[in-house]
């Protein structure tokens, strides 16, 4: 390090409250000097030699109070919170950084040049302004007066930690943040990692297939479901509704959107009446095609109104023509498939007659049965699970018998990790090779 920088504000002032908040209890400060307020709120005892959590966080309105999908600056603030709420020792500075250092009316300024093509770099760039006029001094003086002279950053931005270490803090370590992207803040991501240096090592976006990975004797199998932390997707009586949040509930949606066709098993038309659509995302609903060996499908389920989607309705040959019959006048089709050892359809040879038919990626939804049957089967190749921070004890289980016996015989995963989304927990994983 070169230059260090420190120098403590003549004149500060100072206030201080308890703040309880959904992410655990913390102690709000906030200090005013030299023309700026900066927000800590802290967990723990944090004054000492030992290095601190911190995450300094920029101001967004539009991202952290309204919800906006143009950044992830909202979903970087509650991960960062959770994050600090679990730890024994931490601290959160909310920064006067409103637009990366130029204030909310250039900030949107620029959102307006982003409307018509550019990238978040190159609308600052012809508005005059910096690509980033942040200044971390009055951070790195808050820091000094918590007592904290060294810290375990929270942060993708190098700038950061250059920014502390200039001015005196010591940045021992570097700990990512990850935050599921959206489809509309994917470029502002790409443009984050490839044009100002942050360092984005998130996992493969579930909404993406690159054609290259889909097999050629069926489609690329995605299985998808929420469940409680330990591991129910519905409570005893079968109620599932709504074991995640919103944030979640719009990633299925999306979900749906990037598959060309969503299939669940009949329980989960039984117990939930789905429709199975896209609605809370852009993008045309897939095909929905329900696997329903005895043809139970109630003639009013929602999923035989093809309004909207295209349904198909999988049977065996042991089913009732009659009931085919009523399904077919409802507008879906029946498709009647080979039976597998327990009469069930043959999961197997449903998904190759699906691909001779042109789809290409197929999204399990549900339920137990059908998605035990493709993990056990090996037909899975992504397994996207949200988890609620919910426990209901006795319940559904999301996953039933794999004929596994011993752990070291457990199905694993490659590419796999964790990274917050709204209040839940996204795991993703791609199931690694076989031995």
């Amino acid at each position: 390090m070169g230059v260090v920088l420190v120098a403590s504000p003549a004149d500060i002032s100072r206030a201080d409250a308890s703040l309880p908040t959904r992410w655990g209890d913390f102690r709000i400060s906030v200090f005013r000097f030299d023309g700026t307020e900066v927000v800590a709120l802290s967990r723990g005892e944090i004054d000492g030699a030992e290095p601190v959590l911190v995450r300094l966080h920029s101001e967004c309105l539009t991202g952290d109070l309204l919800g906006s999908l143009r950044c992830d600056c909202g979903d970087q603030l509650h991960s960062a919170l959770a994050m600090i709420g679990s730890a024994e020792r931490g601290v959160l500075l909310y920064l006067d950084h409103e637009g990366r250092g130029i204030g909310l009316f250039n900030k949107v300024r620029a959102y307006g040049l982003q409307d018509q093509g550019l990238d978040t770099v190159d609308a600052n760039l012809e508005l005059g302004l910096p690509v980033d006029a942040r200044d971390y001094s009055a951070a790195a003086s808050v820091l000094h007066q918590l007592g904290v002279p060294s810290v375990r950053l929270i942060t993708n931005n190098p700038a950061k930690i250059l920014g502390l270490e200039m001015h005196g803090v010591e940045v021992v370590e570097r700990i990512p943040i990850e935050t599921l992207p959206n489809a509309v803040n994917m470029p502002y991501l790409r443009t984050k990692a490839s044009r100002m240096g942050h360092l984005l090592d998130g996992l493969p976006d579930p909404r993406r297939v690159d054609a290259a990975t889909i097999p050629e004797d069926r489609p690329l199998v995605t299985v998808h479901y929420a469940q409680t932390i330990d591991g129910r997707i519905a409570s005893r009586t079968g109620d599932s509704r709504w074991v995640s949040g919103e944030g979640s509930l719009r990633l299925a949606h999306e979900l749906r959107a990037a598959h060309d066709a969503v299939l669940v098993g009949i329980g989960t038309v039984l117990a939930d009446d789905p429709k199975l659509t896209v609605r809370l995302a852009p993008g045309r609903s897939p095909v929905r095609v329900v696997v329903d060996s005895q043809l139970r499908i109630p003639p009013e389920a929602n999923v035989l109104d093809t309004a909207d989607a295209r349904t198909i309705v999988a049977t065996t040959a042991l089913a009732s023509e009659e009931r085919a019959a009523a399904i077919r006048a409802r507008g879906a089709e029946v498709l009647r498939m080979k039976s597998d050892a327990d009469g069930h359809v043959d999961l197997r040879e449903l998904l190759a007659h699906l691909r001779e038919q042109g789809v290409r990626r197929v999204l399990i939804e549900g339920g137990r049965g059908i998605i035990t049957a493709a993990l056990r089967e090996r037909l899975v190749d992504r397994l996207t699970v949200c988890i609620a921070p919910k426990v209901i004890g006795e319940g559904i289980a999301a996953v039933g018998d794999l004929h596994i016996d011993r752990l070291r015989d457990a199905m694993t995963f490659e590419r796999a990790g964790f990274t917050a989304y709204g209040g839940d927990v996204v795991f993703y994983g791609e199931p690694a090779a076989r031995a």
